[in-house]
């Protein structure tokens, strides 16, 4: 009994012998390289990265993009978070042509031909011809001019080229809604809140049909929305949409039914969160003027935007990459052209917080 446990103390001390002699060559692998230089910094994790490589020979930290140009891995530049844009979705809601000419030109059918009842032996007197007017958009030049140093581009870990032409993007899409809304036509297309306004039952062609809530700065009463929705003529109501500033959207939301008192609008039910109003779409755009308190504003648009305001689009980006003449700058010009205008004034009506 006693042999056999000698034995096994015997057994145990040889498996700690063993352990311990695998341990210290181990050791022995990972001792630092003694002659490799050392680094001071005052930045730690420059420091802790950077003895990482010298004592134990790691690999530097680098990739290449799809050109093959060298991308060093610096964190300060190593990813930018871009600042989030309200959706523009105008030209969802309007007719959209591309031209490959500067202007489109489209003839517009103004009235129906007239016609009547004749009898058998009598001749009925000369009916009206259909009129049509000729309407030209032209295309308009947005552009872009930006410069990036050569060394940034070269040594960020992110294609900054991609970024800046994304970042121009997102600025032409905001700039071309702001004018199809509010643009004068000189240099840019012509917005539909830029003609003049006419009271509906006064209404002409060449203006956009104004109802007013007789009260600056306030919309109190739904009234005014049914009234709208009543003054658009039945073709031009399948298809149409509202078309507000987030102001007036919020001081929708409070309006309730007088028998009821429930809230007049209601949250979609729809996959996709859209909302709607009265049956037909909302869309919100921070290009519409805000209702201020005490001020006479028109934050509202209703109608058949199909119908009524076209937009042209003179083919997609055109970007001039030059790094030569502002060296060791490279500048980047970007150009788009588009237009823009009211083809049919009976379709757009406008809501105007006054009185």
């Amino acid at each position: 009994m006693t042999n056999s446990l000698e034995q096994s103390i015997n057994s145990l001390e040889q498996a700690v012998e063993k352990l311990g002699a695998k341990t210290m060559q181990q050791k022995s692998l990972e001792r630092p390289i003694m002659d490799r230089p050392t680094l001071e910094t005052k930045d730690h994790k420059i420091v802790s990265k950077a003895h990482n490589f010298i004592k134990y020979g790691e690999k530097s930290l680098s990739s290449h993009d799809g050109t093959g140009s060298l991308i060093l891995r610096r964190p300060e530049i190593s990813e930018i978070f871009t600042k989030p844009n309200a959706p523009t979705l105008f030209r969802e809601i309007a007719s959209v042509t591309t031209i490959n000419s500067d202007h489109l030109e489209i003839v517009k059918q103004m009235s129906n031909a007239d016609a009547g009842w004749a009898n058998e032996t009598t001749l009925g007197t000369e009916t009206k011809n259909a009129e049509i007017i000729k309407i030209n958009i032209t295309a308009h030049e947005m552009y872009a001019r930006s410069q990036i140093s050569q060394r940034l581009i070269d040594d960020a870990v992110i294609n900054l080229e991609s970024w800046l032409m994304n970042t121009i993007k997102q600025r032409f899409e905001l700039l071309e809604e702001e004018a199809f809304i509010n643009g004068n036509g000189e240099n840019m297309p012509m917005g539909f809140m830029s003609y003049g306004r006419i009271p509906q039952e006064n209404w002409q062609w060449g203006k956009l049909a104004e109802i007013r809530s007789g009260q600056n700065g306030s919309i109190a009463s739904a009234d005014i929305l049914f009234d709208t929705v009543a003054s658009l003529k039945t073709p031009y109501l399948a298809g149409a949409a509202w078309v507000m500033s987030r102001s007036a959207f919020a001081e929708i939301r409070r309006l309730k039914e007088n028998a009821t008192g429930r809230y007049l609008w209601q949250p979609s039910m729809h996959d996709d969160g859209s909302n709607s109003l009265l049956g037909y779409p909302i869309i919100i755009s921070d290009a519409m003027p805000s209702l201020k308190a005490d001020t006479v504003t028109t934050p509202i648009a209703f109608g058949n935007f199909k119908q009524g305001y076209h937009i042209v689009d003179r083919g997609e980006f055109t970007i001039l990459r030059d790094p030569y003449s502002a060296k060791p700058l490279v500048e980047f010009y970007v150009t788009q052209r588009l237009g823009g205008d009211i083809t049919d004034f009976e379709a757009i009506k406008l809501i105007t917080a006054g009185e």
